[in-house]
Formats: structure tokens, sequence, C-alpha cells
């Protein structure tokens, strides 16, 4: 199977982060906003984009910044779209979960990022959940 390059997936990620903080910056911050509509609204707004971002992922293998690059995530063994399991609590839930662990969760980060350099392009994300990104 062809693989995605890796530009093409940095730059997906950066999409992706950069649409959440669109919506999460004016909310969060060093001391918590008064509720206002305006604020409301940006919540709501990362909310629908949070399911949307997680509805794509399980029924296509994409994210928007994946549409965007043409890339998409395949199950590594059948090169078809892993769906909930693999996508969603593996490579977010379980990823994110590993992350939020002290001081581990930082070394996790920097060792994943440094896997996408190996000849298989695959994160430790991608060998957990038994994936890999190639073009859509």
């Amino acid at each position: 199977m062809e693989l995605a390059p890796r530009k093409s997936r940095f730059f997906a990620q950066a999409i992706d982060i950069s649409l959440a903080a669109l919506f999460l910056l004016p909310i969060a911050g060093p001391e918590t906003p008064p509720p206002t509509p305006i604020l409301l609204t940006l919540g709501l707004a990362l909310v629908v984009l949070l399911f949307l971002q997680a509805a794509l992922l399980w029924k296509r293998g994409q994210t928007l910044g994946k549409i965007a690059l043409k890339i998409r995530i395949v199950r590594a063994d059948t090169g078809i779209n892993g769906g909930f399991v693999p996508n969603l609590l593996v490579r977010i839930f379980l990823n994110n979960l590993i992350i939020s662990i002290p001081f581990l969760g930082l070394l996790y980060v920097v060792v994943d990022v440094l896997f996408i350099f190996r000849e298989d392009r695959r994160c430790l994300h991608d060998l957990l959940a038994k994936t890999q990104v190639v073009p859509a």
C-alpha cells in the first residue's frame, strides 16, 4: 500500500488543531470568562466540530484536515477503514488517555511523533490501533 507523505500528515493535523483552536482559545484562558451568548455559541460550535470530526473518523477514516490533504486512515492489514474501535477508541481516546499521564504522557508524545520517521511512517498511535495513513 502507498503511504501518505509525512508532510500531508503534519499539515492535516495542523488544520485539525487550528480549527479546534478557533473555537477553544476565546473560551479557555488564564481566567474563565463569564458566560456570554458569543462564548456559549463558540462552545457549542466546538462541540459540533468535535462530533463532526468523530463521525468523519468513524465513517470515512478522515478528519477535515485529512480530507483537505486527501489522506485517510485504514487498517494496516486490510487497507479498509477501521471504523469506531481503531479510529476513535484507540487512536483518539486511548492515545489522549496516555498523553494525560504526568511525565509519561510527554515522553509518549515525543516518541509518538518521532515514530513517523520509521520506514513504514507509522506512529505509536498507528501501531496501537493497527492502522496506517494512505492517500485517499
